[in-house]
């Protein structure tokens, strides 16, 4: 198999016990890798390439694609979008009878999405333009040279430092009638993925430094081999030929039943039917591309709207990591998606699966889009925030009450100043904790001259939750006015529960009055780590007319001790800088700004604030300019 054996070490490697003296008393830790850090979605309406040109370069799109992106790093690394490469048109053939393709409309928009931080899974899921149905002897070499040419296409445009971060797949859900097609036989789809391979591989060969792109597959279901016989061939001509494998990791689709429980034990149960049937594959890695609760992103349910959701994420992601330690099927396991980048409509904004609600302002001049920060986009943020090692999931069992907490601690490495921090949240379903006070004591020692910050941030139903202010002070309304997405993006983010110096080897936090579900975030960090530095790339987007959006790239390597961002903003030259995000908690690279009763153009700038209530340097500042279309 290309690429397997490199691979395959990285995945014993990253189970290997790490110690930190300073923070794992009797406990066991690893290297916690962000295997959650990916998203999806299916671009809407007709799929064909001018629909599909309109859709993905809409205002709304490639808002959504921002919003996404300006999580705190390493939030979302990928994005997974059906049907892309339809945007590559057929122009003509070589000589030779080699085809020439236009990349005009795919490069704007993933030269849009390099812009702003995010990577692609590349589908090759399209019929070249149409030359297929004409060309089905030819299928093997069309195939071949279209992955040739899409890698090497974008790798003589974006370089080997980004594409080394792209993630090539086959067909999505090939057995599924309604994405199959060109109604692929077993044999056909088997020659289909070998030809990828091959192009793939003979574009990293071509390089000075030898590339492996690799190839992941087959996206599929995996229900009976009678209902879906192509991803089951697939698996069985792996099984009979590991070495010619033609995939390197091997995804499935594994939802819930509304249950984040349930989206382990359906995919444990696919991996168990697919080694006991296929035990040469057992050591490929696996990524479920699509482990979300139930089926149906546009199918209403009003635990999408608020911190529900946001825990059944937080829930899949710690049963992952716990099944990842101790489950045989679940020891190579490379990622899990999510399918929720979705653009939700009206009549619901808020409930279904999608990370921010969206209001269609089609009462205002100009038309736009406005959208709010659901609780799953902070609880996603909260989880951007955890240490590069990790302990296993603690229960934490409550007295008399039937329920528990689970608890995931992580920490820093050993040659790196002190970084805790700890992911707290009530088990599924939770329904009564009863009057409990969490208790929990810190084993760390101060070195001379050293003290520690500490911060606990809360998202909690109701208390951080746009949607409930939404039908409760805004009768639901389609059209919000700015006053009332003004109150929904001040509860948008996780509350500041508490910070200050640490003062005491012991955390506290009281329950009795947190209504459920809620998810907290306890961090601590050590007086010697790096100073904070200041924020980059500042990007000022417009939204409609005195309105408009702030991201910043963060300093990946000391924004662990950040507290909150604070945002200036100057209107002329020659007037005073006013401090504009003043009452605001901005623990996230993002800051939407929409004064009542003056102008957004001007200059603005972004410092951050640690957890010693130092300040960065403010970051270059940028101008904005309003015009009025």
């Amino acid at each position: 198999m290309f690429g397997y054996f490199l691979t395959y070490f990285t995945y014993l490697v990253i189970l290997a016990p790490v110690q930190n003296l300073s923070c794992t008393q009797n406990e066991t830790y690893y290297d916690l890798p962000r295997f959650w850090t990916n998203t999806g979605f299916c671009p809407a309406g007709e799929i064909g390439s001018e629909n599909l040109r309109a859709t993905l370069l809409s205002d709304e799109v490639q808002m959504n694609l921002i919003y996404i992106a300006a999580l705190p790093t390493n939030a979302f690394t990928h994005v997974r979008i059906h049907w892309l490469l339809k945007l590559i048109k057929f122009v003509q053939y070589t000589p030779s009878g080699v085809p020439i393709y236009d990349f005009t409309s795919l490069d704007t928009f993933l030269m849009n999405l390099n812009d702003i931080g995010l990577y692609p899974v590349i589908e090759f899921m399209t019929d070249l333009d149409g030359i297929l149905f004409n060309n089905l002897d030819s299928a093997d070499f069309l195939w071949q040279d279209f992955s040739y040419q899409v890698a090497g296409h974008y790798l003589n445009l974006l370089g080997p430092h980004n594409l080394r971060k792209w993630r090539f797949e086959t067909w999505n859900e090939p057995d599924i009638p309604n994405y199959n097609r060109l109604n692929f036989t077993a044999e056909g789809f088997i020659k289909y993925v070998l030809a990828l391979r091959r192009g793939l591989k003979a574009v990293g060969r071509n390089q000075s430094e030898a590339l492996n792109f690799s190839l992941r597959g087959p996206a599929g279901l995996f229900k009976s081999k009678r209902k879906h016989p192509l991803c089951w061939a697939l698996l069985q001509s792996c099984d009979s030929q590991i070495n010619q494998c033609p995939i390197d990791v091997l995804t499935f689709h594994r939802k819930g039943q509304g249950l984040a429980t349930e989206v382990l034990k359906e995919s444990a149960i696919l991996l168990e039917s697919i080694y006991r049937k296929y035990p040469n594959i057992k050591t490929i890695p696996i990524a479920n591309d699509e482990a979300d609760p139930i089926a149906g992103w546009s199918t209403p349910h009003d635990y999408y709207e608020d911190v529900r959701y946001a825990a059944q994420l937080v829930y899949i992601v710690f049963l992952h990591w716990h099944a990842k330690l101790h489950s045989a099927e679940f020891q190579y396991l490379e990622s899990i998606s999510h399918d929720n980048a979705f653009i939700s409509y009206h009549p619901h904004e808020f409930s279904q699966r999608t990370l921010l609600a969206h209001f269609r302002m089609n009462k205002s001049e100009p038309l736009h889009s406005q959208f709010i920060q659901k609780p799953v986009y902070a609880a996603l943020g909260m989880l951007s925030k955890l240490a590069p090692l990790a302990a296993d999931i603690e229960t934490i069992s409550l007295g008399n009450s039937t329920d528990a907490l689970w608890l995931l601690k992580t920490c820093s490495t050993d040659n790196n100043p002190l970084y805790l921090s700890w992911l707290l949240l009530p088990r599924e379903n939770a329904t009564n904790l009863g009057n409990f006070i969490f208790h929990h004591q810190l084993s760390f020692v101060p070195r001379p001259k050293e003290i520690f910050a500490y911060i606990i941030e809360i998202l909690e139903q109701r208390k951080t939750d746009p949607a409930y202010i939404w039908r409760t002070q805004t009768g639901a309304t389609p059209f919000p006015n700015a006053q009332e997405r003004d109150a929904m993006r001040r509860v948008q983010a996780s509350r500041l529960q508490a910070s200050g110096i640490l003062l005491s080897s012991e955390l506290i936090l009281n329950t009795t009055d947190l209504k459920l579900p809620w998810i907290a975030l306890f961090r601590v960090c050590s007086s010697f780590s790096s100073v904070l530095k200041q924020p980059d790339q500042v990007i000022i987007t417009r939204i409609t007319i005195g309105e408009v959006f702030i991201s910043w790239r963060e300093a990946t390597d000391t924004v662990h001790c950040l507290k909150t961002y604070e945002i200036w903003f100057q209107p002329e030259q020659t007037t005073e800088w006013r401090y504009i995000s003043e009452n605001w908690h901005l623990p996230y690279p993002s800051f939407q700004y929409a004064p009542p009763d003056s102008s957004v153009s001007g200059f603005y700038k972004i410092r951050g604030v640690d957890l010693f209530n130092g300040r960065s340097k403010f970051s270059t500042p940028v101008e904005y300019i309003e015009t009025k279309k």
